[in-house]
């Protein structure tokens, strides 16, 4: 059989039933003896439509047409100059050009540290750290340490869906909690414990969320840990946007500042990074802050999975957060560009006379859900981005591929250029309106016609940040 037609099979496979998933794979097997069969659950992950719709955008640039886009996660704002030059500099030297230890270059873990005890108030030691190629390579090497072959991991729906791929990749079983839009987003304690077996390792949580930018509350957050303490299992809290936050009430929620974090130190999993708020995405570097017992496992594994970080990058991440002036610039900027972006979009959606409801609004990142078909009717996120797409020049990612509770919402980035948020955002509204009758649909309750992002001083918000305190 030609690859092309066994690609078809693979394709059919992924809608199919369990059991029509199966007979259609063991086709594909069947058919494709002429060449070395590879492994199922990879070949059977689907393809992320966020990709499809960037191609596509690609082609039609290409032939000439502007396309405004909202699609991608990709900051426009410059790196920091300490960290480029500080790069800049490590490539002078040639320590700088080999491999560093697996979890990392002891004084960029030391900065880490320093930083997290700073921002968070929660003492921090370098040997807590481990450093990798971005936050997906932590993730990489929390699922291998955690997950036996059909060992459970609880994830939220929706959600970005590498952290599904990564799970299924290393043999766990993902069971999804729900981040209804009925409750702005935000996920059921009780629904969660209902969702615990004997089998469950961990539960994860992205706040801010991607792709929601909703922030769960100080509330459930010490609900969730709580819980995992009681329950026996790890907490994952991926913090990536933590430092991108819009309102004052959900401003200083994390994992690392709970009140139950002394006693849950052995369960919980932080994640951070200079990605987002640093706009520093392509220098690959996250880090995670995980319970000791745990960290040689991690650094066992990260060995076989990357060998261990780009050692250059590294000094360029670990420059920027040792200088505190230079990062709390940094957060401010990204904080009162993206606070002003989400705050456009609102109100252009609202000019055009789709007001988003309340709970929908962002509360920090730089993405927003909006609407796009009617709640409770079959999705058509997928059809609606590819019809916007070539209709209005606007390139938004389906809803659908986030998850069941992404169904009939498109994600719109606005990590881009104003006038892209502008224009994008009025011709996204002009066609619902005019293509998809959106007038009949769109939900009425608590419109908001403006917003405003609140961005006070960094510092204010790192009352631990000293000169002193950062080497």
């Amino acid at each position: 059989m030609s690859c092309s037609a066994r690609a078809k099979l693979l394709q059919a496979a992924r809608a199919a039933t369990p059991q029509g998933h199966a007979r259609i794979l063991s086709a594909s097997r069947r058919c494709a003896s002429a060449v070395p069969r590879l492994s199922e659950v990879a070949e059977a992950l689907p393809r992320s439509q966020i990709r499809v719709i960037m191609e596509l955008a690609w082609q039609a640039e290409r032939s000439g047409r502007k396309i405004y886009h909202l699609e991608v996660g990709q900051p426009d704002l410059p790196a920091p100059e300490v960290a480029v030059s500080a790069t800049q500099e490590a490539l002078s030297d040639p320590v700088a050009w080999r491999y560093c230890p697996n979890a990392g270059e002891m004084p960029t873990r030391q900065r880490i540290a320093d930083y997290v005890t700073a921002r968070y108030g929660c003492p921090t030691e370098p040997y807590d750290i481990l450093v990798s190629n971005g936050v997906t390579g932590c993730l990489s090497a929390i699922m291998s340490a955690l997950l036996d072959v059909d060992d459970e991991i609880l994830l939220p729906d929706p959600l970005w869906p590498n952290i599904e791929m990564s799970s299924t990749l290393f043999g766990g079983k993902v069971t999804k909690y729900s981040l209804s839009w009925e409750r702005g987003f935000q996920p059921c304690i009780k629904e969660i414990e209902a969702a615990i077996t004997e089998k469950t390792r961990a539960l994860y949580v992205c706040t801010p969320s991607n792709p929601t930018g909703r922030v769960v509350s100080r509330e459930m957050m010490d609900d969730m840990i709580r819980l995992c303490l009681e329950r026996n299992i790890f907490l994952i809290s991926d913090e990536i946007y933590g430092d991108i936050i819009f309102d004052d009430d959900v401003r200083e929620v994390s994992a690392l500042n709970s009140a139950l974090m002394p006693q849950a130190k052995d369960h919980v999993i932080w994640l951070g990074g200079v990605s987002k708020a640093f706009a520093m995405t392509g220098f690959r570097v996250g880090f995670a802050r995980a319970p000791r017992h745990l960290m040689s496992v991690l650094e066992k594994n990260q060995e076989a999975l990357i060998s261990c970080g780009v050692t250059f990058s590294q000094r360029g991440a670990a420059a920027v957060l040792a200088d505190p002036f230079s990062a709390s610039s940094c957060i401010e900027a990204a904080n009162k560009s993206y606070g002003r972006r989400r705050d456009m979009a609102v109100q252009c959606l609202a000019d055009m006379g789709l007001p988003m409801p309340k709970r929908l609004v962002p509360q920090g990142a730089f993405y927003m859900l909006v609407p796009c078909g009617a709640a409770g009717t079959p999705d058509v996120s997928e059809e609606v981005a590819r019809d916007l797409l070539n209709r209005a020049d606007v390139a938004c990612a389906p809803g659908g591929n986030f998850g069941k509770e992404g169904e009939n919402f498109l994600r719109l980035s606005f990590a881009t250029a104003d006038d892209d948020v502008r224009q994008g955002t009025t011709r996204l509204a002009k066609y619902l309106l005019e293509h998809r009758d959106a007038a009949s649909w769109w939900p009425k309750d608590e419109p908001v016609t403006k917003v405003e992002a609140s961005v006070p001083p960094v510092f204010d918000r790192m009352p631990n940040a000293t000169t002193a305190s950062m080497p």
